[in-house]
């Protein structure tokens, strides 16, 4: 520190879990269920760009750009999904 009590500048400050949020707790953790689903709509939304571009662009440029914009919507959905139950926790009665 400085003289003037502020961090002189370069230095970085460890951010740790232990500090308290001013909101409350963050919330559950998702669930076994759910962290499979996350997983399984990012692996088919990576699977679908790797297919579209690596095989369906081949043939056709148009049906790969339309399986890109399939791709291209399922992440959201996916964090969604992920989310559901720290969403319903965080709900006030």
């Amino acid at each position: 520190m400085s003289c003037f009590g502020r961090r002189a500048a370069g230095h970085r400050t460890l951010v740790t879990g232990s500090d308290t949020d001013p909101n409350g707790p963050a919330g559950p953790q998702p669930s076994r269920r759910d962290k499979r689903w996350y997983f399984a709509l990012m692996a088919t939304c990576i699977g679908l760009f790797v297919l579209s571009w690596a095989v369906i662009d081949r043939y056709s440029t148009l049906a790969a750009v339309i399986v890109s914009a399939v791709a291209l919507v399922i992440p959201p959905f996916a964090v969604i999904i992920a989310n559901v139950a720290s969403a319903t926790d965080r709900r006030r009665p």
